[in-house]
Order: structure tokens, then C-alpha cells, then sequence
């Protein structure tokens, strides 16, 4: 491992994990204000109408921010190559922002909650600008990602800001949405100027053909992303035809508080690692492998004393950040604490390993799998149990996904997980081995 490359991944991980950590304290001093303004029934409505909304970020992300990251981590000096991997998305994202905008008019005419809240859920929908606009792919695959981090912080300060200014009460709930995604749509503009301004990245037009080719080639993942979101946003709609608005709330609350934890923890090391680890892969598949078996106790004694801390201390959390009302997300967040350690060890196996070494189609029928058996779990258990079920459905289901990557890479002959790597001893050897780099 080079010194240079040790320098860089460090520098993507302690900036990425500082900013993340300030950045997420934002939320963290709204919401005791904003949840004691809204309530659950206020927070089940937004997350209810923001569920439907997120199917068309997802559509524009067509997880490009895996597949063009991957194209410009391969040879990161070459502007020719990022230059025409940005024009290619952005026309790609742009004629799948077309398609968004007819779809959710559907979605608004035959769906009553999102209907009898027109305003709100136009609102929310300007997030899908926010996704179009968006060129983290870019960051990620040059490993410029204190850059990114920097933007992500000033997106919280003007964000935190606004809220206290402005929300002061219930009947503030537009305007709270509408503060949201203001923030987020002016990061996005200035990420994109940074990146025609700065790093130089020129833009070109491709033909709807070119357009069209693109997203054939990167159907899987697509696919795979979408698949994914069965289990982790469609599970809120469920929940809606069993419960209402509050329950929803709780349910909502308690996954919110668990994507905060686990963004704090995870992003920081998915984002700075995947480009990183992708460069390995592609020097030589046993290079790659090494550099994860090595990564992998690391972040499982990290991200598991994260979750038990969670799993102990969620009631008094709960409390303190949302206050009583919210009282019955607390089991909802105990069954999820350790979702963060089982969504890191995926991420290694599934996204770190599996995509790299180009196992796209069985990755896919593995997230297929997962999202048909989330689905019918939901049913049962969200009719039964109603929230409750969904949160036993959630981390039953990533743990099933997160077998199924050990055992088919297990079955390859790929094996991450070395007894040796995970003594204390060669475990403290490793970080102090980081820490010189």
C-alpha cells in the first residue's frame, strides 16, 4: 500500500467522519424542537408522502453514484473520461426526471393521502431536481470527498438555521418541508458549478440513443437499487393500509433515528472505501480481497459497539431527542439497533466485494430474494403487529441478505472473515498500522 494512497483514503475517511458527525448533529438539534411542534402524526405524513417521493430519486440516481463512480475511480486523471461519464449521466438523469415528473402526476391522481395533500407533496417531489442535479458520483471517483463533505456541512447549517427562524408552529409543516428541500436543491447547484468551474469537467449533449444505451448498461444495478427499496421504503407504504398517520410517525421516527446512526458510521467509510477498494479490485482480485479481510474487523467492532450502545440507551434517547409522545418508537428502535452492523457487513460483502469482482447479476438475484421475502413479510407481520412487525420484518430481512452474500462468497471460495483478523491483538496491530500510514 503505498503512502500516498494510505494518505488519501485516510484523509476521505477522518474528513468524511468528522463532517458526517457534525453534519448529523443538525438533525439532532432540530428535531427536539420540530417533533415537539408536529408531532408523530406530523412526522408520519411527511415520511408517508416522502416514501412515494423517493421511488423517483431512485429512478434518477439509476445508481450511477455505484456505476460511474466505478468508471472514473479506474483512471481518475483522465479528464476526457470523467468529462464524458458527467455528460453522459446528467442526459441520462434528465430523461429520467421527464419520466418522474408523468409518473408521480399518476401517483398524485390515484393515491388519496398525497392528493388531499397537494401542496405538500409538490413540495416534497422538488427533491427529484435536487437528484438530477446531483454529481456525488464524481466526488466519489476522484476521491475528492472533503469537498463534498464541506457542502454537505453548510447544506445543515442553512438548513438547521431556517428551521429555528421559521417553524414555530403545528401548522408549520409545509414550511419545514419546503426548508428541506431548499437546502438540499442549493447544494446540488453549487456542486454542480464546482464541478464545471473547478474541477474542470466539460459538458457535452448525447442523443436520447446514447441516453438510452447508458441506462441498458447500468440496469442492474438500477435494478438492484430499486429491489433494495422494497424492503426499506416500501414497508412504510404497507404499513399505511394497516396504520395511520401517528403509528406510521413512531415507525418512521425510530428508522430515521437508526439511517442517522448508521449514515454517521457507514457513509464515511462506503464512500471514501468504494472508489478506493475498486481501484485494488482492478489492480488484481487477491490484491482487493486482502485489503478488505483487513478492513472488515475494523468496522465490525466499530459499528457493534455502536449498536449496543443503541440498544441500551434507546429509551432515554428517544425521550431526550423527540420527547414522550413518541414513546412508542422506542421498541421500534431496539428491534433496529443493530441494523447499522449488519448494513456495514453487506456493504462489504455485497458492494465492496460482489460489484467489484462484477458479480452484478447475482447480486441482483440476492437483493431480488430479499426484497419478495421483505414483501410478504411485511403483509403478515405489518397486519398482525402493525409497526412492530415492520420493524421485525426490516432487520430480519437485512440479516437474511447479509447470510446470503456470506454464504454464496463463502461458496466462491471468498472468505473476508479471518479468525486471526478479529483477535484484539492484530486488531489494535491494524489500527496502529492506519494510524502511521
Amino acid at each position: 500500500m503505498a503512502p500516498s494512497k494510505n494518505r488519501t483514503l485516510i484523509k476521505n475517511v477522518a474528513s468524511l467522519g468528522i463532517v458526517q458527525v457534525v453534519n448529523y448533529i443538525f438533525p439532532l438539534l432540530t428535531i427536539p424542537y420540530v417533533s415537539r411542534i408536529i408531532g408523530p402524526e406530523g412526522f408520519g405524513l411527511i415520511n408517508y408522502i416522502t416514501a412515494f417521493v423517493s421511488y423517483f430519486v431512485l429512478i434518477v440516481y439509476y445508481g450511477f453514484d455505484l456505476t460511474a463512480t466505478r468508471k472514473i475511480a479506474v483512471d481518475p486523471d483522465n479528464l476526457e473520461i470523467r468529462s464524458k461519464v458527467f455528460s453522459e449521466v446528467t442526459c441520462a438523469r434528465l430523461l429520467l426526471f421527464i419520466i418522474t415528473i408523468v409518473g408521480f402526476m399518476i401517483c398524485i391522481s390515484s393515491v388519496p393521502l398525497l392528493n388531499s395533500n397537494l401542496m405538500l407533496s409538490l413540495v416534497l417531489f422538488l427533491t427529484v431536481v435536487s437528484a438530477l442535479l446531483t454529481p456525488q458520483y464524481v466526488f466519489q471517483g476522484l476521491q475528492r470527498l472533503p469537498v463534498l463533505s464541506i457542502l454537505t456541512l453548510v447544506k445543515g447549517v442553512i438548513n438547521t438555521s431556517l428551521i429555528f427562524l421559521f417553524v414555530s408552529k403545528k401548522d408549520d409543516l409545509l414550511l419545514y418541508a419546503s426548508i428541506s428541500v431548499f437546502s438540499n436543491f442549493l447544494i446540488s447547484l453549487i456542486s454542480i458549478l464546482y464541478v464545471v468551474l473547478v474541477i474542470k469537467i466539460k459538458f457535452t449533449f448525447y442523443s436520447i440513443k446514447h441516453s438510452l444505451a447508458i441506462l441498458k448498461e447500468g440496469r442492474l444495478i438500477f435494478f438492484s437499487s430499486i429491489i433494495f427499496s422494497l424492503y426499506t421504503t416500501t414497508n412504510i407504504i404497507i404499513l399505511g393500509f394497516f396504520a395511520g398517520a401517528k403509528t406510521i410517525g413512531y415507525y418512521t421516527t425510530a428508522v430515521s433515528f437508526i439511517i442517522i446512526v448508521q449514515s454517521v458510521v457507514n457513509i464515511p467509510l462506503s464512500s471514501s472505501l468504494y472508489p478506493y477498494i475498486g481501484k485494488s479490485f482492478s489492480e488484481s482480485e487477491e490484491n482487493g480481497i486482502i485489503k478488505l479481510r483487513k478492513i472488515v474487523p475494523l468496522v465490525f467492532y466499530f459499528t457493534g459497539a455502536i449498536c449496543l450502545g443503541i440498544l441500551i440507551l434507546a429509551p432515554y434517547v428517544v425521550f431526550l431527542i423527540y420527547g414522550k409522545s413518541f414513546e412508542g418508537s422506542v421498541i421500534s428502535v431496539q428491534i433496529l439497533s443493530f441494523l447499522p452492523l449488519i448494513s456495514a457487513m453487506s456493504s462489504l460483502m455485497g458492494i465492496q466485494t460482489m460489484l467489484n469482482l462484477r458479480m452484478d447479476n447475482l447480486f441482483l438475484k440476492i437483493t431480488s430474494f430479499a426484497a419478495c421475502f421483505s414483501l410478504v413479510l411485511n403483509l403478515v407481520l405489518g397486519y398482525y403487529f402493525s409497526y412492530i412487525g415492520t420493524s421485525i420484518s426490516y432487520i430480519v430481512t437485512e440479516l437474511s441478505l447479509c447470510l446470503s452474500f456470506y454464504l454464496i462468497l463463502k461458496n466462491k471460495g471468498l472468505i473476508l472473515f479471518k479468525k486471526d483478523n478479529f483477535k484484539l491483538k492484530n486488531v489494535i496491530a491494524q489500527v496502529r498500522n492506519i494510524k502511521n500510514m
